[in-house]
Parts: C-alpha cells; structure tokens; sequence
C-alpha cells in the first residue's frame, strides 16, 4: 500500500466511505520462463498533514506533509518461484513450484492534522471562514450560526507571488483545552500550523475576554501554541461604521490586550490589503524562525 500525498485533496472523506484497500495481485508466471507481472500497488491519496498510526500498538508509522511526497508501508508478498527453478539434471520437468508469499495487512487509523502557514484562531461565528473566503479562492460553509465550520478548510493567498496557506480551524469554545465542543479536536490542528491569527469579533459583548478565552483554551491543551507568532484580526468593522456598535469599541479592546491588532470587515472588504500584509509577514516570520531551527539542528 502506497501512501500518496496530493494538495488538491482537502478531506479523508473518501477514506471514511472505503474503509478496505487492496491491492492488485500478481500475475502467473508464462511460457519461456517468463516471470509474472507485479501486482499493481494500492495507492491512497491523501491531504498534507496526514498521520497513520497502527490501531493495535498505538504507533506512529507515517507523518505526510510533503506535496507529492510518496512512502510505501505495506508490501505485497514476494512471488514464488516456478517449476524451471527446480529443474536439474536428473529432473527435467519438475512437476511442483513454490507457492507466492501473503502480502502484509494492518489495521491503520489514518488522522487529518493540517499543515498551514497560519491558522485563523476564534469562537464560533467570529467570521473566520468568511474571511477565507475572501483571501483565497477556497468556498468553505458558511452560515449565520455557531459551527458552521466542522471541519478545517483550507486555501491559498497569494501575496508578493508568495503563496501562503491559510487554515480556517473550527470555532474553539470555553473548556476547549478539555475536550469541550470537540476542542481537543480541533486543537489538534491548531498544533500543526506555524503562525496563529486571532479572529475576534468586535461585536462580542468583551471582545478582550474571548482573546483571554482562546489564548487560555489553547495553554491548557499546550503551552507550546502560546509561542507560537501570531495576530489579532478584529472582524466585522462594518457594524462600528453603520453606527450599530459603540465607536470606541476598538480603542478600548487596542487598550486591554497587546499585539498587532488589524481590523477588517469582510463585508465591506475594508482594510484587507493591510491584512494582507501581516499574513505575509506573520508567514514569512515563521518561515525564519523554521530556518534557524533546522541551522541550530544541523
């Protein structure tokens, strides 16, 4: 079985629906001493950021995150050897052959944890899959209502003919970091970007304390997530300019918390360039600090 990774594959959806993979069988062996031709191997495509673990001992086999990155983990048996092999000069035409050996079977848990340059970080209905939606080509679901996102979707922002993969992860809830609302899940995912981009939204009733919120549900799951690079994104800036929030509802949230707050309105598609921008330098912030790692390592 060959493990296959292709980024234009964004779920395991078709795994979920075909839980069996085989594959192919060798053929026989023909006149003239010929071999068999080799069964055709059972190829599995799959999203970057993949793990196969074996269901029975709990172990990692495989970690694909490499486009196109291709590893092989079960093999076919090896074809047994026919009636010539057993020729000698006392025994012209033998009349038995060595049988073909079983192939390998396992059980294997195959798990989506993403790879994105940045995650967009939230509660529910903060207004991140909009704000995808916006930035990249990707349509993800998208409604009026808490958890519309349950699955991360993923797109492609090009900026400076850079290409920035964002990850628009499920909303995050108080008690997250313990399980609450699928938040281990989800988390999950969040461990397996390289920057993070807070969504608030200016219209909750403390934007601040949903940014204590989400910076405290990932501590409990990780202290780890809280080094990594990140920005605020304050979202829905239109309902400040169509006068049905308080005006100074951003100054007083810029006053509580510490850190590159840029506010947006995907409606209005209001100061998205100047989002742009940040996702581009959070992005190339954590492509460096990625560098130094693998110098200090080498």
């Amino acid at each position: 079985m060959v493990f296959r990774v292709r980024r234009n594959v964004k779920t395991l959806a078709h795994i979920r629906m075909r839980q069996r993979f085989f594959a192919n069988n060798g053929h026989p062996g023909a006149g003239r001493n010929r071999d068999g031709a080799t069964g055709a191997s059972a190829v599995v495509e799959v999203p970057p950021g993949t793990v196969v673990t074996d269901i029975e001992t709990g172990e990692r086999l495989l970690d694909l995150v490499r486009e196109e990155q291709e590893e092989t983990l079960l093999r076919g048996g090896r074809g047994g050897k026919g009636n010539a092999h057993f020729k000698t000069a006392h025994n012209q035409a033998p009349r038995f052959s060595q049988p073909g050996e079983e192939g390998e079977e396992r059980r294997l848990k195959v798990e989506l944890q993403i790879i994105a340059d940045i995650g967009f970080v939230g509660l529910p209905n903060a207004g991140k899959s909009t704000l995808l939606k916006v930035l990249t080509a990707a349509d993800p679901k998208i409604g009026n209502y808490p958890f519309t996102t349950v699955i991360p979707n993923l797109g492609v922002m090009n900026h400076y003919d850079t290409d920035i993969v964002l990850a628009d992860i499920p909303g995050l809830i108080e008690g997250a970091g313990s399980g609450a609302g699928l938040g281990i899940r989800f988390l999950k995912h969040v461990a397996r970007t390289r920057g993070i981009a807070f969504v608030i939204d200016i219209g909750d009733e403390n934007p601040a304390e949903s940014l204590r919120i989400l910076r405290q549900e990932m501590g409990v799951y990780s202290r780890d997530l809280l080094k990594k690079p990140c920005i605020i994104i304050v979202t829905k800036m239109d309902r400040v300019e169509a006068e049905d929030l308080d005006e100074f509802a951003l100054e007083r949230f810029r006053s509580a918390v510490e850190g590159t707050i840029v506010p947006v309105s995907a409606l209005t598609r209001s100061n998205l360039d100047s989002l742009r921008s940040a996702l581009f330098e959070l992005a190339r912030g954590t492509a460096d600090q990625d560098m130094d790692r693998e110098v200090k390592g080498s």
